[in-house]
């Protein structure tokens, strides 16, 4: 990492190509590894929410970690004017090494990468054997970084790939199969999605179930990515396991914050149904999987540890290569002496 004298900046464009596929798997393997370890500490409450909107600001998300490799806590800050193109998201690092800022990095990209390559390593772990058939439903930016994951991960037979945009969906599909040489189809049909598939996706922006009771095959892996509710309540007591990142963010966002915010669980009904934290499960010290026809369901929410583990590791190939802005920090009772040698936009985007 920098020294504490200086604070380097990444702007969005800067932080693509600093982490590729396998080392986004290696770091979200790790942190997984680590939590469950107890050598990361999540901010408590997970998250925290700021409405600025009547000083004539916008609404504002706060989630915080400290990470044991490399030593370094991180604040993750979205400024979300709405839910998809006018959010920035950025997080800011602190070394542990003398508690200096040594980092603001831009995270709509790593946002992206970060929730693709959790997701992938859970699934690998708790889908059944043999070769996998996959149910994907969604078509954006994060099924997109989780396409080159999949195969790493799992033995594919075929994907099938279902979005509200039938010609995006289609063009996704195509370019998908082209690049990875695995068959893949996009279905306009919600039901024959689930034909045979073992392992079934939901990456989407949806407040709508999109996956229903009945729809699950013996065996199946259900992982639930969004941010609002993908899965009716209902499929909860048709899986035999229950397996979560954090379980208090779990409870605020994506479809367990639905469920909780719909009366169908209260926080500690739903905490009590909570078979396994997925970073227990992959440390192997409580089960995952008991057998190979049990429906599984997995909600991935993203935990702080995983956007500072890969702000940081971002930060460390940056400096390396000398990519990105450096600001000359003064000791503390100075004032500033040094500026921005090159710095650009943190970028805005959909959130993730």
């Amino acid at each position: 990492m920098s020294g504490a004298s200086t604070l380097r900046v990444l702007g969005e464009d800067e932080v693509r190509g600093l982490i590729d596929t396998d080392l986004a798997l290696a770091i979200a393997r790790g942190q997984l590894l680590d939590h469950a370890a107890g050598l990361g500490t999540l901010s408590s409450p997970a998250a925290m929410a700021l409405d600025a909107r009547a000083q004539g600001g916008t609404v504002f998300k706060f989630k915080a970690a400290s990470i044991a490799s490399p030593g370094v806590t991180g604040i993750r800050l979205i400024a979300r004017a709405n839910a998809h193109a006018d959010a920035t998201h950025v997080c800011a690092v602190f070394d542990h090494a003398d508690n200096a800022l040594i980092g603001l990095v831009s995270e709509l990209w790593l946002s992206r990468l970060r929730t693709a390559a959790f997701a992938a390593v859970m699934v690998g772990h708790l889908a059944s054997r043999g070769p996998a058939r996959v149910a994907l439903f969604g078509s954006g930016a994060i099924a997109d970084e989780l396409m080159p994951m999949l195969p790493r991960v799992l033995d594919i037979a075929d994907i099938r790939v279902h979005a509200r945009d039938p010609q995006r969906t289609a063009a996704f599909a195509a370019r998908h199969e082209a690049r990875l040489g695995i068959p893949m189809r996009a279905e306009a049909s919600r039901e024959r999605m689930f034909d045979y598939a073992n392992v079934v996706i939901t990456v989407t922006s949806s407040c709508a179930p999109l996956v229903l009771p009945g729809d699950l095959a013996p065996g199946a892996l259900l992982c639930s990515l969004g941010n609002d509710n993908e899965v009716d309540f209902r499929v909860v007591a048709e899986c035999d396991r229950l397996i979560v990142d954090d379980a208090d963010f779990a409870s605020e966002a994506g479809d367990g914050g639905a469920w909780i915010a719909q009366g169908h669980f209260s926080r500690q009904s739903f905490a009590k149904r909570i078979d396994a934290l997925a970073g227990e499960v992959l440390a192997e010290t409580r089960p995952g999987r008991l057998h190979e026809r049990e429906r599984v369901l997995l909600l991935m929410q993203g935990m702080a540890l995983g956007d500072v583990a890969f702000a940081a590791h971002a930060l460390q190939e940056a400096e390396r290569r000398g990519v990105g802005g450096t600001v000359a920090m003064p000791a503390s009772g100075q004032s500033p002496s040094g500026g921005l040698a090159r710095s650009k936009e943190f970028n805005s985007g959909e959130s993730s």
